[in-house]
């Protein structure tokens, strides 16, 4: 094994071991369950929204994906205040680098829906995050008096909700997914030319990609690969 690599998102934290170049999938657990300690080796890199599990990762010598590191695989030139970007968001554009051509926007469909998007000269040029499906239910549950907190749905019910159930569905559903169309069009007018290649990852790509066909479906391992190529680097740089 060369490192040991954590992606600790809001609501799950993936562990995975960098071996010779493959990633191999060690654990998921729920990022509240999460205990570092249980995992920990003398090689580890991490990515962390979580500030608390970021110390603690870091505390117990891991390398810690930062926008602070002097150089890597990402240029953050052109971003206004690099030091606001998520450790998440900057993995995910590593990923993008190493993974294909550029420009490539990524969408990861979690929690929120992060978008990085990365030009044909390996400048991050920022991108856009907004609430994820679940998040919005919630919101419109914890933040009113009545509205009930649906369930996550494959399909989005016709129009119009004849129910409660249903015109929060819809609402939520088409309204994340017509956020995301917009988005990406207004992205596209900003950088015309060259042809863009968008990726998809995340626990609720496979809502989005079903009706986004222009994605690309990343597997579980993206944000991880990006996290393994910053740690890469920098043990490169400090040889």
């Amino acid at each position: 094994m060369d490192c040991r690599l954590f992606n600790v998102g809001n609501t799950h934290v993936q562990i995975a071991d960098l071996c010779s170049g493959a990633i191999l999938p060690v654990a998921k657990v729920p990022t509240s369950e999460f205990h570092p300690e249980e995992f920990a080796v003398p090689e580890m890199a991490a990515a962390s929204v979580v500030p608390v599990f970021e110390e603690l990762l870091r505390r117990a010598g891991a390398l810690i994906v930062s926008p602070n590191f002097a150089r890597g695989p990402v240029d953050l030139s052109l971003m206004k205040k690099p030091e606001t970007l998520g450790a998440d968001r900057l993995a995910n554009a590593a990923a993008l680098i190493l993974s294909g051509p550029l420009p490539a926007l990524c969408v990861d469909f979690g929690t929120a829906i992060n978008m990085e998007f990365v030009d044909s000269e390996r400048k991050m040029r920022g991108g856009a995050i907004l609430p994820g499906r679940l998040l919005l239910r919630r919101s419109l549950h914890d933040y009113t008096a009545k509205l009930p907190l649906t369930e996550i749905c494959s399909d989005i019910p016709d129009f119009p909700g004849n129910n409660t159930v249903d015109a929060i569905d819809i609402g939520v559903d088409a309204g994340a997914l017509g956020a995301v169309r917009e988005i990406v069009a207004r992205m596209e007018k900003r950088f015309p030319g060259k042809p863009i290649r968008y990726v998809a990852c995340g626990g609720d790509a496979p809502f989005f990609l079903r009706r986004l066909p222009a994605f690309e479906h990343a597997d579980d391992t993206f944000t991880l690969r990006g996290i393994a190529g910053i740690w890469k680097f920098q043990k490169q740089l400090s040889a």
